[in-house]
């Protein structure tokens, strides 16, 4: 039987919409979700539904190979009509989904379904956090509040992305100074705010349940790295802030450059490999330079992990140098690139690209802010070409020795 629409459907949809989360790529806030939702129920699939005009779309998905489904066929679309969890212990018996195609298959038909609908601005239903099984079955009261606080938990990460979005969009219509403050504000509060959210609503579920050890073990996981995250942010702006006070201390000796990007690279390796991205470290000899090794090992690393953020999987990024007129290194990727207009604003601080929203990318804008800013101290220069769909090439030059 067809879910008939919600009375607010326009509405619903508009607030859906509005998110500018449909068709974009994973993000590991709602994959650990979809993870934590499978594994505190028990069953094989747990998913981040979103249920737009025609179609129920997965954000998030553990057990399933499908990135949507018909929504005549969403079990989920009958779970947006309220607020509240809905769960079908047998939709064999359900008259709602006894003639469902996805619950007739002979193999690995539909039996168990429970969701909890993400709710946003406190009114509309755009989707759930859902667990689906293929046998029969009923939750736990626990397991049934672990899944509302976890549909609770994506609809703040919703919500905090559209508020950081509006921002943005306000910034991008003037420069005022008002304006940038708004976006600076905006900016900060979403990049604080997003982490603190999964300390806390893991938190809640752990002090509210006894999990198993593994369940608890992942909880933690998630929480650790979301404080690491925290902990960089803060360190960030507290840099920006010494520099906007020109209190910018540097320890200057001689260096070697290319000793440096060895470093750089085998400290980001790590995250290259976990997003399939290749490193080249084609540095040879030594590449004299006067400068504080410790603030340009931390202009490297961001200017490292911003070609890993923005090279898909499968591409490949380049480090050469050479010390032939000046000390330089050459930071080289073939990911999604900047597009012509942006390219003024790239070092700009709390300046985040088109690309960075589209790929959901995570980071207040100060990374290449820092690094100008850095180099600038040292009387070096920093230069960035790109173009889409080719790639980026940064340019790294310091004083010699």
């Amino acid at each position: 039987m067809r879910a008939p629409l919600p009375a607010n459907e326009p509405a619903r949809l508009a607030a859906l919409h509005d998110a500018q989360v449909l068709d974009t790529p994973p993000e590991e806030d709602f994959d650990d979700i979809a993870l934590l939702a499978s594994e505190i129920c028990g069953t094989p699939m747990g998913l981040v539904s979103l249920v737009d005009r025609d179609r129920q779309w997965f954000k998030a998905k553990v057990g399933l190979d499908l990135d949507e489904t018909d929504r005549d066929l969403s079990f989920c679309s009958h779970t947006i009509h309220g607020h509240d969890l809905l769960e079908v212990p047998d939709a064999t018996v359900d008259p709602r989904f006894a003639d469902n195609p996805v619950v007739l298959q002979e193999a690995g038909g539909v039996r168990f379904y429970a969701g909890a609908p993400v709710v946003l601005d406190g009114t509309y239903s755009v989707g759930t956090v859902c667990v689906v099984d293929h046998v029969p079955r009923t939750l736990t009261s626990s397991q049934r509040r672990a899944l509302r606080s976890l549909a609770k938990h994506a609809a703040v990460q919703l919500e905090l992305r559209r508020y950081a979005r509006h921002a943005g969009e306000i910034a991008d219509r003037t420069r005022q100074l008002d304006r940038m403050k708004d976006s600076f504000l905006a900016t900060v509060s979403h990049e604080l705010r997003t982490p603190l959210s999964t300390i806390r609503g893991y938190l809640e579920m752990l002090l509210e349940d006894d999990f198993d050890p593994d369940t608890s073990r992942r909880f933690l996981s998630v929480m650790s790295r979301n404080s690491d995250r925290l902990l960089r942010l803060i360190d960030e702006l507290l840099l920006v802030a010494r520099l906007t006070d020109e209190r910018m201390q540097l320890d200057l000796a001689e260096i070697d450059l290319a000793d440096l990007a060895h470093q750089a690279v085998a400290a980001c390796r790590p995250l290259a490999d976990h997003r399939e991205v290749k490193l080249r470290d084609r540095t040879e000899g030594a590449v004299p330079a006067r400068g504080d090794a410790k603030r340009i090992a931390q202009a490297l690393n961001h200017l490292m992990v911003n070609a890993i953020k923005f090279t898909d999987p499968g591409g490949e990024i380049t480090i050469d140098s050479t010390a032939d007129d000046e000390p330089e290194l050459i930071i080289t990727d073939n990911g999604v690139g900047i597009a012509a207009d942006e390219l003024p604003h790239v070092f700009d601080r709390f300046y985040r690209c088109q690309a960075a929203e589209v790929m959901a990318a995570q980071g207040p804008g100060l990374g290449l802010a820092i690094v100008k800013s850095i180099i600038d101290a040292h009387h070096g220069s920093v230069h960035l070409e790109s173009e889409p769909g080719v790639g980026t090439t940064v340019r790294l030059t310091l004083p010699r020795s």
